[in-house]
């Protein structure tokens, strides 16, 4: 079976489970490209990882920078769940890294997401077959949820925002459809099977001098109320991301730019693949891609968008390659422990995290059952077979349970003359003058 017949039949699988009501092994998890929610995820990039694997690459999972990552690792694959305002100690990392020679940094941006395209296609399955039921309701209230989301994390960053790298420009209102591309790598894209969205985009430095570029983000220009000669300045306040891009932009100069040149991108000169270079680095590299709308899940089911995705595999060393995600920027290790987890943290990772939360929550119950006898069981005190007093009650007992009176006293009478041989006290002939004869217990003459 062809590559083609894999998605085609991954796609059809996904869209039956949706027209069926399966609509709870459905996952939303971000960037993730390992494990059975990634598989399940329209916005994870399994499928890319897939693809790199196919190709001859080994993979992992990256968890957080170590030393030993920094000196084994040869490409790194970064899908963050967030937009490119990260700490300047990831970023000194980074540049430490690509310094060594021979790296490669595939970056994705976020603005794009995929679940809403997977919302949208759905509605057109629908539409096509003449469906306007719960299910295209459901669908359009899913969509609106998902761009909502989007905007919501969009509004949080300023309309410019500044990397190291490149600046990325954040004004457009509206993804729009890249229908006709331009660059190296567009004479292996076919555009009518092609499904990429665009709006936030990189700028290289060299677009804008530096000092213009530093003007921008001057404090006093971002904190100013906006009037009509500024309409471009943000109405929010001064945030620890706007000092972060400020010292970004204050460390930049005119011979350290980085060299950017465009692999692919739209008829109107906007970029989607972007190789950054730059003279410290050697021969290592940057290959900015401008959203996910090109790598995700969603998005690999388009064949002109595989064929983006094994052009950018091609391009990437043989090594092992390491996928890296999450909302925020992985934690910086300083010693040679490696990212495998030891332990108990490996009941953090999947499988086993699925695992230990059933795990945790049958010993509740057990504990709960158990509680009322908590505690180390104790040995009750056993009674003493030396208690003459405990035969003189058991011997009562059986009197009582024979109901005849006359018995009773009669064997009290036999005790007193036999035992202790006396004839002369009132127990010893307390059955005489009640009945010549003692009747047996069991109903017989004695």
């Amino acid at each position: 079976m062809n590559s083609n017949s894999y998605f085609s039949i991954a796609w059809w699988a996904v869209c039956i489970a949706f027209f069926c009501g399966c609509r709870s092994s459905l996952h939303h998890e971000y960037g993730e490209s390992e494990g059975y929610e990634a598989r399940q995820s329209p916005a994870a990039f399994s499928v890319f990882r897939n693809l790199c694997e196919s190709q001859g690459r080994s993979t992992t999972t990256l968890r957080s920078f170590s030393p030993k990552a920094k000196t084994k690792l040869q490409s790194i694959v970064w899908t963050p769940d967030s937009f490119p305002t990260h700490l300047p100690a990831t970023y000194n990392w980074i540049d430490d890294w690509l310094s060594q020679g021979d790296r490669t940094l595939v970056y994705v941006g976020r603005d794009f997401s995929p679940m809403d395209e997977y919302w949208a296609l759905c509605k057109e399955k629908l539409s096509q077959q003449e469906i306007n039921g719960s299910q295209m309701i459901f669908a359009k209230e899913q969509q609106a949820l998902e761009q909502s989301d989007l905007d919501r994390m969009r509004s949080t960053v300023r309309k410019q925002v500044a990397t190291p790298w490149c600046l990325f420009d954040n004004t457009g209102a509206e993804h729009t459809r890249i229908t006709q591309f331009d660059g190296p790598w567009s004479n292996d894209v076919e555009p009518d099977q092609t499904r990429v969205f665009l709006r936030s985009f990189p700028i290289p430095y060299q677009a804008d001098p530096i000092k213009n570029t530093k003007k921008r983000f001057d404090t006093k220009s971002l904190d100013a109320p906006p009037t009509a000669s500024n309409q471009d300045v943000p109405r929010f306040k001064w945030q620890v991301t706007d000092q972060h891009m400020l010292d970004i932009i204050n460390s930049l100069s005119e011979e350290d730019l980085p060299e950017f040149e465009i692999l692919l991108e739209s008829s109107d000169g906007r970029p989607l693949v972007a190789e950054l270079t730059r003279i410290r680095w050697g021969q290592s590299r940057i290959l900015l891609v401008t959203n996910g709308s090109l790598l995700s899940n969603v998005s690999m089911i388009h064949k002109g968008n595989r064929e983006i995705a094994k052009r950018l595999v091609d391009s990437l060393p043989k090594d092992k390659l390491a996928f890296l995600t999450g909302k925020f920027d992985p934690p910086i290790r300083t010693s040679d422990q490696t990212d495998r987890q030891k332990g108990f943290e490996m009941l953090t990772i999947w499988p086993l995290n699925v695992i230990t939360l059933h795990v945790v929550f049958l010993g509740m119950l057990i504990l709960l059952a158990v509680f009322p006898i908590f505690g180390r069981p104790k040995q009750l005190p056993q009674k003493s077979t030396r208690d003459f007093g405990q035969h003189v009650e058991a011997m009562g007992g059986l009197l009582y349970k024979s109901q005849d009176r006359f018995y009773a006293l009669s064997t009290i009478a036999d005790y007193f003359r036999h035992v202790k041989k006396d004839t002369t006290s009132p127990w010893a002939n307390v059955e005489q003058g009640s009945q010549s004869e003692a009747q047996s217990p069991f109903g017989g003459s004695k």
